[in-house]
């Protein structure tokens, strides 16, 4: 690990003194790469503020500038998010929906004492199930309207999108455009999801936020959501840990009984792999069993660059977060099985033949994949039809390429 790493990771733990930081290290620092990484794990203001209590020393001045700025432009972004979210909780409130603010600015401000010190690209609120058509018609009634990514929903759509998703993006026409995310589940297609949120929901505590009343998730389920979080983004994002780190380090925590909840609702794979990335990262505070687990030869801690893992490697990737094969299984089935929006569009069925759109979502998903690799394969040949005559592209023979 380079000393641009060290250092970075030092300051992210929390606690650090000036007469801790080696000035070796520092003087071996890339402040441009330092930046950088701050930037992409989305940690800059946290950098600076503990830069700032040490004296920001041996930082160049160049670099001291650059984290004082991305500290006051996320602050000002702050601002901007906190009204966002008021307004949102204001409205749902007034549809009688309770809401629960997932991580954001409501988390800074209850781990960090500054929601400023949290860099946040969106709005994430979770709200019943049950609840979300009530939810969908008090936001777009404040103008949101749906991402481009996103499917158009039609009203009578709505169920199979609860049913067959997680998650639903919105944003605000408003300048500058504030994204919202709208959730009824914790992870997409979780096995077991069901007895989950439901066991969130009855931990769940009423809290205002910034004045407007709104609920917060309990303890148990604080970090469970965080771990699980992380691992859906392959613990890319250092933010994701640091918060995990927070809540370790902050003490308090009934670890019993978080095993307990993970085992019931096959988390237990994304906790430990998560809080055991936080520990050989961040030296996190966890119990013994934890650090004697070896983490995963896949997992890609820390990486420089991280690497996209396409769609349907995306979305199959889950299944390695969970232990015991048959929740291995059943997240796949999932997957490949469970009727989306996507079917219901293929072909209109009337209600009584719903359960068509079954067998339905294989045979869509074999054409797409059949699609995707006919489009692969003709890319590929018009690249070596494109070569000038005579020319071969460098790199191992073609009978070294078929052996491979």
């Amino acid at each position: 690990m380079t000393a641009t790493d060290q250092l970075l990771l030092r300051l992210l733990r929390g606690g650090a003194r000036a007469d801790t930081l080696d000035p070796g290290l520092v003087g071996d620092v890339s402040w441009p790469e330092f930046l950088e990484r701050c930037e992409a794990h989305g940690v800059a203001p946290l950098v600076a503020r503990s830069l700032e209590t040490l004296g920001w020393p041996g930082v160049s001045p160049a670099a001291r500038e650059a984290l004082t700025r991305a500290r006051r432009t996320n602050a000002a972004r702050t601002l901007l998010a906190i009204q966002a979210l008021r307004r949102v909780l204001e409205a749902l409130s007034c549809a009688h929906v309770p809401v629960i603010p997932l991580k954001g600015v409501a988390l800074g401000e209850s781990l960090y004492g500054d929601p400023a010190l949290r860099v946040s690209s969106d709005i994430d609120v979770l709200v019943p199930r049950a609840a979300v058509p009530r939810a969908w018609a008090a936001i777009t009634a404040l103008g949101y309207v749906r991402v481009e990514e996103e499917p158009d929903v039609a009203p009578d759509d709505l169920d199979l999108l609860i049913e067959s998703n997680h998650e639903y993006g919105f944003v605000s026409p408003d300048a500058p455009a504030r994204a919202l995310e709208l959730h009824w589940d914790i992870a997409w297609r979780w096995p077991r999801d069901a007895g989950a949120i439901a066991d969130l929901w009855a931990e769940a505590r009423p809290r205002d936020f910034w004045g407007v009343p709104g609920w917060t998730l309990g303890p148990v389920w604080q970090l469970l959501y965080l771990a699980v979080h992380a691992a859906r983004h392959r613990w890319h994002a250092l933010k994701w840990l640091v918060d995990v780190h927070e809540i370790c380090r902050r003490g308090g925590l009934d670890w019993g009984e978080i095993r307990a909840r993970a085992i019931r609702f096959g988390l237990d794979e994304a906790l430990y792999i998560t809080l055991g990335a936080s520990a050989a990262l961040l030296d996190t505070p966890v119990p013994p069993d934890v650090c004697a687990r070896r983490l995963p030869s896949w997992l890609e801690l820390f990486p420089a660059t991280p690497r996209p893992l396409g769609v349907w490697r995306g979305a199959l990737y889950p299944a390695r977060l969970f232990a015991r094969p048959a929740d291995k299984a059943a997240y796949v089935a999932r997957v490949l099985l469970r009727p989306t929006l996507g079917e219901r569009r293929w072909i209109r069925l009337p209600a009584r033949l719903g359960a068509l759109y079954y067998p339905l979502r294989p045979l869509r998903l074999a054409g797409r994949w059949a699609k995707a690799l006919t489009s692969l394969r003709d890319r590929a040949d018009h690249r070596g039809s494109a070569r000038p005559p005579g020319r071969r592209k460098a790199g191992p023979s073609p009978s070294h390429q078929e052996s491979a």
